[in-house]
């Protein structure tokens, strides 16, 4: 290869590197930029003697995160793998039937949805006496400070609506995790646990036209969780109206999870939802931190039930929180994965629920209700050393 070519050559290669960075910066403030990946990017690494070993590394994920026409080049991606060939490249999404998306897992701790439909992760029986040891110490804990507690398990979206998972999982198990712990906890301890998996399954056979999680996400939606919600406050002793006496208005659905995760979260939106109102005659202002995951509800009229709930539980807590918080003229609810005793304590309430989805049920393994650190602050411990 004579002089000439090899220039010809590097003068292409040049153009092919700079031409994209150079477009990018002109139209890539136009472009949709947004992290649809459900993790923190990578911050610029600031180069230090303790850090030069390991610095290439993080230049490297820094710059990779921030790629041009990264989203673009992924939706287009995701955009074949889910239209021409009914799949994904994510590690935490199904492609169902119908074109609907399920969860795999991995996204947080180290969930096993596939695992709970399949009835394969069953917990062995020193884990579910261990499951009550720390369910009946929670209860006999609050109860000594005048408190009244109960559990509701949520199920997962693949149990509900196995009918769109694809062929090759099968059916799922009848004998599973939520039976699993219902089941115990209501034989060996006197703790209140709630499961709604059958009247949400009675509700989906009469009313089919409704659905009750959202098609490209994980969660319940509106009716769905409402519910639960409605299951929970009955156990509570008091009532949540029907859900036909409720006035039910059609609305866009948010941007899924779980689209979101292939990168066509603006893309897939799903059919139009209901939103709920009228649920109930008080007025509540909330109050939602920067990560959503605490949540504050003041009744300001003061006209609802003076005791105080602390909820602690999950996203699928979050979402049933607007019902469930209206009895009351003050409601708390954290994730489980910040809780500490001190929370329990600042906030003093006279009723707490603990909520879980199916696929975090393992939290109750571990679960302090006078817990010193939360289980964040553990991790980072451990990452630390």
């Amino acid at each position: 290869m004579n002089k000439l070519t090899q220039k010809a050559y590097i003068f292409i290669l040049t153009i092919l590197i700079v031409l994209p960075l150079v477009f990018y910066a002109i139209v890539g403030r136009y472009l949709d930029t947004k992290n649809w990946e459900n993790r923190t990017l990578a911050d610029f690494p600031k180069l230090t003697t303790e850090n030069i070993r390991e610095y290439p590394g993080q230049f490297e994920a820094y710059f990779n995160d921030r790629l041009p026409f990264k989203y673009q080049l992924i939706f287009l991606n995701s955009w074949i793998n889910y239209y021409v060939f009914h799949t994904t490249n994510s590690k935490s999404v199904i492609v169902g039937k119908d074109g609907w998306l399920f969860y795999k897992g991995s996204q947080v701790m180290d969930e096993d949805p596939v695992g709970d439909y399949r009835g394969t992760n069953l917990f062995t029986d020193e884990e579910l006496a261990q499951i009550a040891a720390n369910m009946q110490h929670t209860k006999d804990f609050l109860a000594e400070r005048g408190c009244e507690f109960a559990i509701l398990i949520a199920p997962n979206k693949e149990r509900m609506y196995d009918e769109y998972m694809p062929d090759e999982y099968g059916d799922p198990a009848q004998y599973n995790r939520i039976v699993q712990v219902t089941e115990y906890l209501r034989e060996h301890t006197d703790v209140t646990v709630v499961s709604p998996y059958e009247t949400l399954l009675a509700y989906k056979q009469e009313h089919p036209e409704d659905l009750l999680y959202y098609t490209y996400d994980t969660h319940w939606n509106n009716v769905g969780s409402y519910l639960g919600a409605r299951e929970l406050a009955t156990a509570l002793g008091w009532e949540l109206p029907e859900l036909d006496k409720v006035t039910k208005t059609l609305s866009t659905p948010p941007v899924g999870d779980l689209s979101g995760l292939l990168g066509m979260g603006d893309y897939l939106k799903g059919e139009q939802i209901y939103t709920l109102s009228d649920y109930s005659p008080h007025t509540l202002d909330r109050q939602v931190s920067s990560d959503l995951s605490e949540f504050v509800y003041t009744n300001t009229a003061g006209d609802g039930a003076d005791e105080k709930l602390f909820i602690i539980g999950d996203s699928f807590s979050t979402m049933m929180s607007p019902y469930i918080a209206s009895h009351y003229n003050n409601t708390y609810l954290n994730f489980y994965f910040n809780y500490t005793g001190e929370m329990l304590e600042r906030e003093d309430p006279d009723v707490v629920v603990f909520e879980t989805v199916e696929r975090y049920l393992d939290r109750m393994l571990d679960f302090d209700i006078d817990a010193e650190y939360s289980i964040n602050e553990l991790k980072q411990m451990e990452k630390d050393g």
